[in-house]
């Protein structure tokens, strides 16, 4: 009997060593998240709603459902935005041909992807003109890969890399990447190599390679308008191996050498930090241990000239782990999308407190983490995310989003393969028609407001122009919408559904988008209405639509 009693005794102390273990085991991986542990394990499941009508946003449930809102807007500015505000990427894995995702996405992947990308041709005439259609914008070259480069300004082959480093980027793969941004309008961003094949056998960072392409670079004439040191240092711990991880102290250090040696190649270029990684629900993982952006911040904000950070809202089946895996349901809901609200405003306030003089950039971001969700990232139901995070972004005075990628994988807004704009492409364009730089608030007045995402922006290049986007994230009822504010005023509605929102069909009211048979893009406009008392608008379900109001009077075009 004594025996059987000290073997409980001694399982009821195992079992509670274990729970003490495991409990404060979730505590310290949650330190600082937005969520609790129930929110990580609802992640990982389907949350709904089920979208059987693929053509809902286009021809409306048969039920005839519908809910009314009144739509104010305060035309008192808010933020202000740079014309570069929407941006793009060319991740570095395509520029120099590093490991990358797995296109085919047949399961999970470690690091940064399992395949190595074809080298990017950046002077395909077509390329061109979709690109410089989005000018002006900021094109930056970084991700993963850009911490195992190695930078040969010697040769126009890549040849091997030298030990410690996975790809290198040749003087030809430079010289494409500048001139490809010089012939489009757009501003060069460049992620310099921070990573463990950059640094000493005692840790510090060694500046010689990176100065040889800021040499090369300088003697050129190129006109590089940023340099980011490092990709999201605060996760090499995952990317390289816990061994490899650099702490905030160390990076501190090698920032102020980087700073010191650009400006003197580049005295007018913007110097950034890494742009830190959060993840839904935890921020930045492991936090406890890595508390990165937030010391950096403390102890050296000052220096740089941009605070940045990479948020993806959800992952994709490629990623090994995942505290929010992608789900065609899962950004209809508004607390999801409203979470990059809650980082924007922690950055914000960093940003503030530290680093007052600095730019906030979305230095990442794309539907979904590790090459974005097959079937969905590159489809019309993924647009809705987009559009509504430009919006939110904006809000908090956001200077730059960056989106994930240009071309690529399933998040890229242009299919690399057959050039075919993806839906993200034709809502970019329209954003740079419509939404310009002046952000103003927004309210909705109604019994059923919590499915409107309502967005207000000036006119592009008028004075007293205003542009609302608004989007119905509800997948079963109609929106009926007034808009008093602009009362007897001229409006235009750019409407937009789909036949099929898993398809990459993108109707503007009504007419598909499309390149014409010599690949030119169509003349964009909208739908005029006269005015006459209150405008109103009806949307359907998951159906979105900018509606512009030009200037009464001709005298507010912005020469």
């Amino acid at each position: 009997m004594q025996r059987i009693i000290r073997v409980l005794v001694i399982t009821t102390i195992i079992v509670g060593m274990l729970l003490f273990v495991g409990v404060n085991a979730v505590r310290i991986g949650l330190n600082n998240s937005r969520g609790d542990l129930s929110d990580v394990i609802a992640g990982q499941f389907d949350p709904g709603p089920q979208l059987n009508q693929k053509d809902v946003s286009q021809v409306g449930d048969p039920a005839g459902q519908v809910y009314t809102a009144t739509l104010r807007v305060d035309t008192r500015l808010q933020a202000r935005l740079p014309d570069e505000y929407l941006s793009f990427s060319i991740d570095t894995s395509q520029l120099v041909g590093g490991k990358w995702w797995n296109p085919d996405a047949p399961g999970s992947e470690l690091g940064s992807g399992t395949v190595k990308a074809p080298p990017i041709d950046l002077n395909r005439p077509q390329l061109d003109k979709l690109v410089s259609a989005l000018a002006p914008a900021y094109v930056r070259i970084g991700g993963s890969e850009a911490d195992k480069v190695f930078y040969n300004m010697q040769s126009d082959q890549s040849g091997n890399p030298p030990s410690g480093y996975d790809s290198v980027l040749s003087k030809a793969e430079w010289d494409s990447a500048n001139g490809f941004a010089k012939r489009n309008g757009l501003k060069l961003v460049f992620t310099l190599n921070a990573g463990p094949g950059a640094r000493n056998i005692n840790g510090t960072w060694d500046p010689t390679n990176a100065e040889s392409l800021l040499v090369y670079s300088a003697k050129q004439g190129y006109s590089v308008a940023g340099w980011e040191f490092g990709n999201e240092v605060n996760i090499y711990w995952f990317v390289h191996g816990l061994n490899k991880q650099v702490s905030p102290k160390q990076y501190i250090s090698d920032f102020k050498g980087v700073k010191t040696l650009v400006k003197q190649y580049f005295p007018d270029a913007l110097i950034s930090a890494q742009g830190s990684a959060y993840w839904p629900v935890l921020g930045e993982p492991l936090n406890y241990f890595y508390h990165f952006l937030p010391d950096f911040m403390k102890a050296d904000g000052q220096d740089t000239d941009v605070v940045s950070w990479h948020y993806y809202p959800q992952q994709s089946k490629r990623g090994p782990v995942a505290t929010r895996r992608a789900f065609p349901g899962r950004l209809l809901n508004v607390n999801n999308l409203n979470e990059v609200s809650y980082w924007a405003s922690e950055i914000r306030s960093m940003r503030n407190q530290y680093a007052p003089n600095a730019q906030t950039w979305m230095g990442e971001t794309g539907n979904a983490q590790f090459g974005g969700e097959p079937g969905l990232s590159d489809a019309y139901l993924g647009g809705l995310w987009w559009l509504d995070q430009l919006g939110l972004l904006a809000r908090y005075n956001t200077q730059v989003v960056v989106r994930q990628t240009l071309t690529g994988m399933n998040y890229g807004l242009i299919d690399d393969a057959t050039l075919m704009p993806r839906p993200d492409y034709w809502n970019s364009l329209l954003w740079k028609k419509l939404m310009g730089e002046e952000v103003y608030k927004t309210g909705v007045l109604g019994d059923h407001t919590e499915s409107l995402r309502v967005y207000a922006q000036s006119l592009p290049g008028m004075r007293n122009g205003y542009t609302i986007l608004i989007i119905n994230l509800d997948p079963k009822k109609s929106a009926r919408i007034s808009i008093p504010d602009f009362v007897d005023r001229p409006f235009e509605i750019y409407g937009l559904s789909t036949p099929d929102l898993f398809s990459q069909t993108l109707l503007l009211n009504g007419v598909q988008l499309k390149l014409d048979n010599n690949g030119n893009l169509p003349v964009i406009n909208g739908l005029p209405f006269i005015g006459g008392g209150i405008p109103e608008i009806t949307l359907n379900p998951l159906a979105y639509a900018f509606v512009s109001f030009p200037p009464i009077i001709a005298t507010d075009l912005v020469p």
